[in-house]
């Protein structure tokens, strides 16, 4: 599902009348343009979506790693975490089970902790299938991609300042284009992509 609608653009808008299939394209871009702004700043797809990675094991020289151990977390790419349907250990072909007593654990954080035994070191060598993301966007990034897709419908000509006879008008840094402020950032930094503890 995308960060918003066009007729929630059209509402978050105030227009009292319907869009046009040129104004409803139009608007679809503009809420696709920002939802890559978003995407692209917390470094991570955030529509629900199932992947299918291989991740690398815990290398041996790794300040957690201990001669004949290793670890027993994983951290996936993309959060939240829905399901995990399948991991399989690539050098044996091993498939394991999901369960505390069986052989690994899954949080909604995208950390798959392996039960009563380390995951293996080396390059590519566990395959996890999982599903993660939402499947309704947080309001507050949904409020942004409304915020950023309004700005470049008001201001498609990213315009500066505008004066017409008494009547004149500027626009800040932020809406002259799709861009972020620091505050957005800040809020995105709550939903980055984490590869490291």
């Amino acid at each position: 599902m995308a960060v918003a609608t066009a007729e929630e653009l059209r509402r978050f808008l105030r227009r009292s009348t319907a869009f046009t299939a040129e104004e409803t394209a139009q608007a679809e871009l503009f809420l696709s343009l920002a939802q890559g702004e978003i995407e692209e700043e917390a470094g991570q797809t955030l529509d629900s979506a199932t992947d299918t990675i291989t991740l690398d094991g815990p290398a041996r020289d790794e300040r957690e790693h201990h001669v004949g151990t290793g670890t027993r977390k994983l951290i996936l790419p993309r959060w939240p975490v829905t399901d995990v349907a399948s991991v399989t250990l690539l050098e044996d072909d091993e498939i394991l089970s999901e369960g505390h007593d069986a052989d690994f654990t899954w949080s909604q954080a995208g950390i798959v902790t392996r039960i009563g035994a380390w995951w293996p070191s080396g390059d590519q060598v566990i395959e996890v299938v999982y599903t993660a993301g939402f499947v309704t966007w947080p309001t507050s990034l949904k409020a942004m991609g409304l915020r950023l897709a309004a700005g470049a419908w008001d201001n498609p000509s990213r315009l500066q300042a505008e004066k017409l006879g008494d009547h004149s008008r500027s626009w800040t840094a932020e809406a002259l284009g799709m861009e972020l402020s620091d505050k957005d950032r800040r809020t995105i930094g709550a939903y980055r992509a984490r590869t490291t503890w």
